[in-house]
């Protein structure tokens, strides 16, 4: 077998191949053997057909079996010899059969990017203190009393005033239109609402919006205009006015509950503000380990992607940005965004993406060359407990685990991930760790 590489931009190269006759007759041999021992024929049992006949009726399946494997092994065996890092196949073409049944072919290929490895022997890492404050502590106790805040109705009645907790109906306009069918990316929150809740500040809901509430008393109705920001993200609104039709429903307080004993059982049955504290600061103590231990990962990432210049695989960058921009749409769309919203921001959203792909993807293959350098290996044991802790999960058996995992072609996947954690968990054992300051 003869090959010759030829190098492309983009972490791609190109394998000339030419595969001698007598390895091709050798492959055919094979796998007609193969024929001859499993063929079923009428007239004969299975294994007794005479060899020409079995080469006649199965002459397409043998060519294309034989075609498959010398095409494969020759790939495999020039990707050997040029000593080849190799993540995928991408394409074979300009196969040429010649009569004497000997074939040159065109493979290519993608690459793994090349690069010298940076010093990871002394990894400076800056990760969150350890130590646990009685202001963290009350932090999170104060968490806990805004989640159990009560709004009551102010006593006496009286009108709104800034600060108050509102309650109320509204309809808003533009030139007579309500504003999202005049303006479709505005969003329909802008246009009506019905027992809307919002804290009265100047910020609040629209710029204005709330000072011409001021005043009001529960079951009045006014109607007033304001002005649309300079800055305000819809194209064509900033400088128009939108004219809101607004009746008030109710005026609240905020009423917190105080910090006692009675306030830790209505948390924790049964617990003392004491004892509360003491639960607080355990669990607080956990979060803080998972804390620093993403920390510390995370950097040692970092670090060793920001001494570490190279070219990335151009297909491999587009599949991991679409991957991540999925994820950053439906987590927008969870929080409410508007489709609209997020075609208007859609340049950003994609280049925010292509970033994070990059990023991702050069500190795969970092990790991957640093395994490779020390010899860090996935066994099997670790491969089956991954995929277990995958079944267990999405409530799968673990046999069903791994047919949904060859379906999409994602056990060699699965096992990049353990071996790049493998990695980590090596290079975690180098690091220098400074304190963040608080």
């Amino acid at each position: 077998m003869n090959a010759v590489l030829e190098p492309l931009p983009n972490c791609l190269a190109n394998l000339r191949i030419e595969v001698e006759a007598d390895k091709v007759q050798k492959t055919r041999g094979a796998v007609t053997n193969n024929y001859v021992k499993y063929a079923k024929l009428p007239g004969f049992r299975a294994g007794k057909a005479p060899r020409a006949t079995v080469e006649k009726k199965f002459a397409k399946e043998i060519e294309e079996e034989v075609s498959k494997q010398v095409l494969g092994d020759a790939c495999r065996e020039a990707i050997q010899e040029k000593g080849l890092r190799v993540l995928s196949l991408a394409d074979v073409e300009d196969v040429e059969w010649a009569e004497d049944k000997s074939v040159k072919f065109r493979a290519t290929v993608i690459l793994q990017p090349e690069f010298e490895l940076p010093d990871y022997g002394n990894i400076p890492i800056t990760a969150p203190s350890e130590e646990i404050t009685d202001k963290d502590v009350d932090e999170s106790l104060a968490g806990l009393r805004d989640q159990g805040a009560e709004f009551p109705d102010v006593e006496p009645p009286r009108a709104a005033a800034m600060e108050d907790y509102v309650v109320v109906d509204y309809d808003g306009l533009i030139e007579g239109e309500p504003v999202h069918v005049k303006f479709p990316k505005a969003g329909k929150p802008l246009s009506h609402n019905a027992d809307f809740w919002i804290k009265m500040t100047d910020e609040a809901f629209f710029p204005g919006y709330c000072a011409n509430i001021v005043g009001m008393n529960v079951g009045e109705t006014r109607e007033f205009d304001v002005a649309v920001p300079s800055d305000f993200p819809v194209e064509g609104m900033p400088g128009l006015s939108v004219h809101y039709k607004v009746t008030l429903k109710g005026v609240k307080t905020r009423k917190e509950p105080e910090l006692n004993d009675e306030f830790a059982d209505s948390v924790l049955k049964g617990k003392t503000l004491e004892e509360l504290k003491g639960i607080i600061r355990e669990q607080l103590a956990q979060q803080r380990k998972g804390q620093i231990e993403g920390a510390k990962r995370s950097g040692v990432v970092q670090y060793l992607s920001s001494k570490v210049e190279c070219e990335l695989p151009t297909a491999m960058v587009r599949q991991q940005t679409q991957a991540i921009l999925r994820d950053i749409v439906q987590e927008n769309q969870a929080r409410g965004i508007t489709d609209e919203v997020l075609k208007e921001n859609e340049q950003q959203l994609v280049g925010s993406a292509a970033q994070g792909a990059r990023e991702k993807l050069k500190g795969t293959f970092i990790l991957l060359r640093i395994a490779e350098k020390e010899n860090i290996k996935v066994t099997e044991t670790e491969l089956r407990q991954r995929i277990s802790q995958m079944a267990q999960r999405y409530q799968m058996t673990f046999d069903k685990m791994v047919k949904e995992l060859q379906k999409r072609n994602a056990i060699d996947q699965i096992r990049e991930e353990v071996l790049t954690g493998k990695t980590l968990d090596f290079l975690l054992s180098k690091v220098t760790v400074t304190t963040a300051a608080a």
